[in-house]
């Protein structure tokens, strides 16, 4: 039986990668006040940091419904076809429940929790589908993907934490204490819980801070799974940064490095200039 993978569109894949495996995504809905946007169709990145800086209120995100979910996948399977679905972290968004509602109702419809967010998440799905044009069922690869969650790293470095403080994720004299000695955290997701935690603090400049943060994602790990990396950035890092990175990974003997713009969702909850690697343990 033909296999489809689907994907909520906090992977943050290239549309070119997206279309090359025919990759069906589900776009969360971004609210500007009254107003409701599909991430990714109707509204980026750019279109939020306007909003931000005119009204000084972050953006809203709404789940994907599970009416949403169901007419795709029934569409998908009644085409005799069957579904695995990789979703957005549980503890972070509804979307992934409300997949697995949906998909209660077909027996050839996997759900996988991928515990992460933008393309740590998109590394999931990829692996799907490195396991689709292999021949895998269904069923196979949502069992091996599912082994996989606790192997992707999730990290991304800030250059300040106003829009965290914003959202409510960071207290004010937390704000305060890292403005002051200059520090700029490196945030990471819990392959267990799928929730966000501060992993380390940077000190100095940026373009410094993010070529520590690089070092320490690249260099210092001797377990990576050498298949792909991303490189994914939320506008404003500059092209030198991006450079720097992808040479590093290139030294390290990554077969396909991946470059990324961050999607709206992360970009909501951390602002620009927010820099992340993402890659797999063997």
């Amino acid at each position: 039986m033909e296999v489809v993978i689907t994907a909520d569109s906090t992977c943050d894949l290239p549309e070119h990668l997206i279309q090359e495996n025919d990759i069906v995504i589900f776009p969360l809905s971004i609210l500007l006040g009254e107003d409701s946007f599909l991430d990714g169709l109707e509204i980026h990145p750019a279109d939020i940091y306007e909003y931000v800086e005119k009204t000084g209120v972050l953006p809203k995100t709404a789940a994907v419904t599970p009416q949403q979910y169901t007419d795709v996948f029934e569409q998908i399977t009644g085409e005799g076809k069957a579904v695995v679905h990789i979703g957005l972290s549980s503890a972070i968004s509804s979307s992934f429940q409300n997949a697995v509602v949906a998909a209660s109702a077909f027996d050839n419809v996997y759900c996988v929790d991928s515990k992460s967010l933008c393309t740590g998440m998109g590394l999931l799905v990829l692996k799907a589908c490195d396991l689709k044009n292999k021949g895998f069922s269904a069923k196979k690869i949502a069992r091996r993907i599912e082994v996989l969650v606790s192997k992707v790293h999730t990290t991304f470095v800030l250059d300040n934490l106003e829009y965290l403080h914003k959202g409510g994720r960071c207290s004010s004299l937390a704000r305060f204490g890292a403005n002051v000695l200059g520090l700029k955290p490196s945030i990471a997701v819990s392959t267990e819980t799928g929730k966000l935690d501060v992993a380390k603090k940077y000190r100095g400049k940026i373009d410094i801070v993010y070529k520590q943060y690089i070092s320490d994602c690249l260099e210092n790990n001797t377990n990576a799974d050498k298949t792909r990396v991303v490189i994914a950035n939320s506008g404003g890092v500059s092209g030198d940064i991006i450079a720097y990175a992808k040479g590093i990974a290139e030294g390290r003997g990554f077969k396909q490095i991946i470059t990324a713009d961050a999607g709206c969702t992360i970009s909501s909850h951390c602002g620009p200039k927010t820099l992340a690697v993402f890659y797999m343990d063997e």
